[in-house]
């Protein structure tokens, strides 16, 4: 045998070495790729109903240690790889009780997307599946944290004491646009300020024909995307009465806001005018007198006659909020939810000093985006279960670095 021979020999055991480390290697390949679509398969099955997903992964962080109830985290991903939520497996449990929920949350940790039970033992009867279904649909979507409306104190909004604006007189304070907008409403704001605090606020417009926007929204007759624009000037107002500062509605250069959940309008011309009703009660420069001047105005610059420039007296059906005083008391229409200021994103930054000595789940209430009625006759279950969503979220915020 020649040296060529074993040359030759040698090169094909080798070649044959390759293929064979190749072939094993693309086995391994294909075995691995067969278990983990086996895996993604057994998570579909697992929590498809709550997110589905092209691909779970399970989230490995260390944050996991300081949230001993949050048994397992998964990050969901469509099929272009693109986050579209979390996969939260939550186990509050005491020597007396368990409660043990899935749930999946938004790629941002905004917002809860759904949830279910696994366990609930200890708190009383366990909820029905109808009743689940009911928590379901109050929380779907919502923004987190949670509370049931039981724990929120009837003095909340004095205690949340957002800081009214320096200088107000009390009084009633009115301002109306130059102009009819391109819709054909002119609009106006109303504010009322009592105990140097703005305890009301409305915010309406009136067409040529002396038809509201408010009406016409009910009626179906004037039209904007989303809720009725009745329904979205009654949150504005609302939240303006929370807050005391148009600076805190957070409004974008587009003219429009992200921080009052169902008000998706342009809120530009009511900020305007809220700005000057302000400024009118800084100079006690009453409604009355503005309405007089105004009359004047008109009366000797020859514009159109008076009626055609309709400035409705407030009638219960105008958009107008309310809120408890020192000395009065008036109706407070409780938001569902609250989006609270503390940046773009509504969020409280961890360095505010709480206005709130009260807490859910030792989170301050000034922290609670929504409020739901729960089950009125099981309402110890409806917090235990909000208890857990409440950890989920405590767990997303640290996570996402929401907060410090």
């Amino acid at each position: 045998m020649t040296r060529s021979f074993f040359k030759g020999l040698t090169l094909r055991a080798i070649i044959c070495v390759i293929l064979t480390l190749g072939f094993l290697i693309s086995c391994l390949g294909y075995a691995r790729s067969v278990a983990r679509s086996g895996q993604q398969e057994r998570y579909r099955e697992l929590y498809g109903s709550l997110l589905m997903a092209s691909e779970y992964r399970s989230l490995k962080t260390e944050v996991l240690e300081n949230h001993e109830s949050v048994l397992e985290v998964f990050s969901a991903y469509d099929e272009s790889g693109r986050l579209i939520g979390y996969v939260l497996d939550v186990k509050n449990q005491t020597t007396d009780s368990v409660v043990h929920t899935q749930m999946s949350i938004s790629e941002d940790g905004e917002n809860l997307m759904n949830i279910r039970v696994v366990e609930m033992s200890g708190i009383g009867e366990a909820l029905t599946d109808e009743q689940v279904d009911i928590l379901r649909t109050q929380l779907e979507g919502k923004r987190i944290p949670v509370s049931i409306r039981k724990d929120l104190p009837a003095e909340v909004y004095k205690q949340m004491d957002y800081d009214p604006l320096l200088g107000l007189h009390d009084g009633v304070y009115y301002a109306e646009a130059e102009k009819p907008a391109s819709d054909g409403y002119k609009d106006y704001c109303e504010i009322e300020v009592s105990g140097g605090r703005i305890i009301r606020v409305e915010w309406n417009a009136v067409n040529e024909l002396a038809h509201t926007r408010y009406d016409d929204s009910i009626s179906g007759e004037y039209k904007v995307s989303g809720n009725i624009w009745a329904e979205q000037s009654y949150r504005l107002c609302n939240h303006l009465v929370l807050v005391q500062d148009p600076v805190k509605l957070a409004m974008k250069s587009d003219g429009k806001t992200e921080i009052i959940d169902g008000v998706t309008i342009d809120i530009s011309t009511f900020v305007s005018l809220v700005n000057e009703c302000i400024a009118n009660s800084r100079a006690s420069y009453t409604k009355e007198q503005y309405l007089r001047n105004l009359s004047g105005t008109e009366e000797t610059t020859g514009d159109e006659p008076a009626e055609t420039t309709v400035t409705p007296d407030k009638t219960p059906d105008s958009t107008d909020v309310t809120m408890e005083t020192e000395g009065q008391t008036a109706a407070v229409s409780e938001p569902s939810e609250i989006g609270v200021i503390g940046g773009e994103d509504g969020v409280v930054s961890s360095d505010s000093d709480s206005i709130l000595s009260d807490s859910v789940d030792g989170i301050p209430l000034s922290e609670i985006r929504t409020y739901i009625d729960g089950i009125p006759e099981a309402q110890d279950q409806t917090a235990a279960l909000l208890s857990t969503v409440n950890e989920a979220y405590k767990f997303m915020r640290e996570y996402l670095n929401w907060v410090g």
